[in-house]
């Protein structure tokens, strides 16, 4: 070794289990606990780099000692020049090893890149997915392929013929006019529309069931606290007001349903409750409370909370909306 001629095997794997330990203690420990606080790095890494290789040194010296004593492994003595040897030696592994931390990090930064991109790509899709089940919902919720301007005018036709003889009817035709109305420009307002016009049309759905059920519905309704500048996402509060409707129990006056919607600079907050109906067997259509969840997840992400659950008989839904403005 010493000469330049070949060692004993077992002087080669003494040596280069170390040198490849040193390799690893850099790249693995060294320079991650260096990188740990940027602000220090610039001192901590020469400094852990003398440390480190001042005790390979040392070790090394104290392991080659007791080889020559104990042990034929080693045949030359121990001098100056062999010191700078293990020292060179040392450097190149540490060096080495510095390579091989940059490569990990850089592996590891393009994995955490791509799987960034992977949840942005999924994000995108799930939006359109969630837009486009929103225009399905809208077209279920009209009801019809007709042409707009051809519906409004024959509802206004039928309400003008109405009204005298049969005025329950014609306001009825014309409530669901609104709401039709609204259905749409809901569709062309964009992703956002302002909650007191759905909350407007909200009671002109539940004037349409009183009709249909002689005033015989007990429900309560307060958006008094609804800010006229609130904006939220179209037909949620629709569609939960709906699916009171078609399974709830409204035929108690000591346990009407409640609607309540609240607004703050800071919070909305949307409660709904009703009695179960426990007769009933049908199964919601439309979006569903899953695609509630699943609309105000993409559009305000960890800002909403949605819950929805069976309390002493009563379904109870709640949307919780934090900082509410930033939309």
């Amino acid at each position: 070794m010493s000469s330049g001629s070949f060692g004993r095997p077992g002087n080669y794997i003494v040596h280069y289990f170390f040198n490849i330990l040193l390799f690893y203690v850099h790249a693995l420990i060294v320079l991650p606990a260096a990188f740990e606080n940027p602000k220090h790095k610039f001192w901590k890494i020469p400094v852990l780099i003398l440390l480190e290789l001042s005790m390979f040194v040392l070790i090394l010296l104290i392991i080659d000692s007791l080889l020559i004593r104990y042990t034929d492994f080693i045949e030359f003595t121990l001098n100056i020049q062999f010191y700078y040897r293990i020292a060179y030696r040392g450097s190149f592994f540490i060096g080495i090893g510095t390579g091989y931390y940059y490569l990990l990090t850089f592996l590891k930064q393009k994995e955490i890149t791509e799987e960034s991109e992977r949840k942005h790509l999924s994000s995108i899709i799930a939006h359109q997915e969630t837009q486009n089940e929103l225009n399905i919902t809208v077209n279920a919720y009209l009801k019809a392929q007709i042409n707009p301007h051809f519906l409004f005018n024959t509802l206004n036709f039928i309400y003008n013929n109405a009204r005298k003889t049969a005025p329950a009817a014609a306001e009825a035709i014309m409530t669901l006019s609104d709401m039709m109305r609204y259905a749409i420009k809901a569709q062309d307002a964009g992703e956002f529309i302002y909650l007191l016009s759905e909350a407007e049309q909200v009671d002109n759905l539940i004037r349409l069931h009183q009709l249909r059920q002689n005033d015989q519905l007990y429900i309560k309704f307060d958006y008094s606290e609804c800010g006229g500048e609130t904006k939220f996402i179209p037909l949620i509060l629709m569609t939960l007001v709906e699916n009171i409707f078609k399974h709830g129990n409204l035929s108690k006056e000591s346990k009407p349903a409640e609607i309540m919607i609240r607004s703050d600079d800071n919070v909305l907050e949307i409660h709904t409750a009703n009695l179960v109906n426990e007769n009933q067997n049908s199964t919601s259509d439309g979006i569903g409370l899953e695609n509630i969840s699943k609309r105000l997840n993409i559009t305000y992400g960890e800002r909403v909370k949605f819950d929805y659950f069976i309390e002493d008989n009563l379904f109870k839904v709640r949307i919780l909306l934090q900082n509410k403005n930033s939309v």
